[in-house]
């Protein structure tokens, strides 16, 4: 069955299923009501004979009872009967003596009665007196309303279904548009999306975050096809090269020495930057798929590890003044290769985006409000303010001119990732001509 007779189904029985509720509590109020009307008629005149007959010793029963259309029971203390008109006395008559008043209420409505057993005096010795009152009223008000209620059952059938019946076009023609644009986007690409008319409707909202959806796959595709052309220049780059130089040695380079030591050496240090491009692609891979498993983390001790990489980056920079600031018994949990290689990261950048002469590193890690945040600051070239939320991009570098050296763009990416995995955050504050300061913040604090 489709989805849109399911509905139309069961708003019709949701529609029926109140009408149905509604009616049968409004016929058991007016059920409740008729009795309590009953009871208090039948003690009225219960009252009346009780005076007529204490007022009256020669007063007729037959006609008094007739007057008043009742069946009673007269009886005495002994339970003798002085006075019956009842055709048939119930085998159920209980000749007790408390005041009492029950209801009867059988499904058929003809056999509906009140019943008053109470106290009387007939001539001046205690008697008791047993009253049959039939109930009329809520069989009256069926009979004169049951034709209404009938039309009102039918009229509301018919609304039901019609309602139902919108409401599954609305909804169902509301999942179509969703549907179309989805056919759009399948035949004519990703940059379609559904309108919105309303925030606050919930199938709006539904597009809300289709839309959103669909603006991350699109991110997503754009970078993916960015990353593509990006890596595909990249590698085309050094290739161009190395096939110049092997084509031009084929044809005559091969006899002169100088040629070829010459084509040799390029060649060697296309197939270095081939090999780094290759290597930091399959990190920027590792960082986007790695997943954080607690069995794999370490407490780290950050000034061990700033120890170890700067050690190494002072062998083979002679250039370079260090200084660093760590907070005592400062640690993460952390995988520790991955602290090391954030390091390396925003330390080789560093150094090499300086035209100094003498270069220098501040290193600084420590507590801020719960948080642990490690701060890099070089007194490099700077970044602009435009290319700031860009350099963690793949492939992309803010010094074009650079292109062919070592750096193809895709450390900053690699660190961004890592920095991802530990739900943390990477801010970037520079100044042209002044330098940069990388703010790394972790939440995982450990001291």
């Amino acid at each position: 069955m489709s989805t849109f007779w399911q509905m139309s189904i069961l708003t019709f029985l949701a529609i029926i299923s109140v009408i149905i509720i509604i009616i049968t509590a409004q016929l058991l109020v007016v059920r409740i009501w008729t009795v309590k009307y009953e009871k208090d008629d039948i003690e009225t005149k219960y009252n009346e004979i009780s005076m007529l007959i204490n007022a009256n010793t020669n007063i007729t029963y037959d006609k008094l009872f007739e007057t008043m259309d009742l069946e009673a029971i007269i009886y005495d203390e002994d339970k003798n009967i002085i006075y019956n008109n009842v055709d048939d006395v119930p085998r159920s008559l209980e000749f007790d003596n408390p005041y009492r008043i029950k209801s009867r209420i059988f499904l058929n409505l003809d056999h509906d009665n009140v019943i008053l057993n109470a106290p009387l005096i007939v001539n001046g010795e205690k008697s008791y007196i047993y009253i049959f009152n039939e109930t009329d009223v809520f069989k009256d008000y069926l009979e004169a309303t049951v034709h209404i209620m009938i039309f009102v059952i039918i009229l509301v059938i018919i609304i039901s279904i019609l309602a139902g019946m919108f409401i599954s076009i609305k909804f169902v023609n509301k999942l179509k548009k969703l549907r179309d644009i989805m056919e759009e986007i399948k035949e004519k690409g990703i940059s379609n999306r559904v309108e919105i008319h309303d925030e606050k409707d919930a199938f709006d909202k539904v597009n809300i975050v289709f839309n959103s959806m669909m603006d991350e796959v699109e991110k997503s595709f754009n970078a993916q096809k960015q990353f593509i052309n990006d890596a595909s220049h990249e590698l085309r780059t050094p290739l161009t090269i190395i096939k110049g130089h092997l084509k031009m040695l084929d044809r005559w380079g091969k006899n002169d020495k100088e040629t070829l030591d010459k084509s040799i050496k390029v060649s060697l240090n296309e197939v270095e930057r081939l090999t780094k491009l290759v290597n930091d692609l399959l990190q920027l891979s590792r960082a986007e798929n790695e997943l954080v498993r607690n069995n794999n983390l370490e407490v780290v001790s950050i000034a061990k590890i700033i120890n170890e990489v700067i050690y190494d980056f002072e062998i083979i920079n002679k250039d370079v003044n260090f200084t660093y600031d760590i907070e005592d018994n400062l640690n993460l949990y952390i995988m520790p290769e991955h602290l090391k290689q954030l390091f390396i990261i925003f330390i080789d950048n560093a150094i090499k985006y300086c035209d100094k002469e003498e270069k220098q590193i501040d290193i600084k890690a420590y507590i801020d409000k719960n948080n642990t945040k490690i701060c890099i600051r070089d007194n490099g070239i700077g970044i602009p303010d435009e290319d700031i939320p860009k350099i963690t991009d793949k492939f992309y570098r803010v010094d074009k001119s650079r292109k062919y050296n070592n750096s193809f763009g895709i450390g900053l990416s690699i660190a961004a990732q890592i920095i991802k995995l530990y739900k943390g955050r990477l801010d970037i504050e520079s100044k042209i001509y002044e330098g940069t300061n990388v703010i790394i913040n972790f939440s995982n604090v450990l001291n």
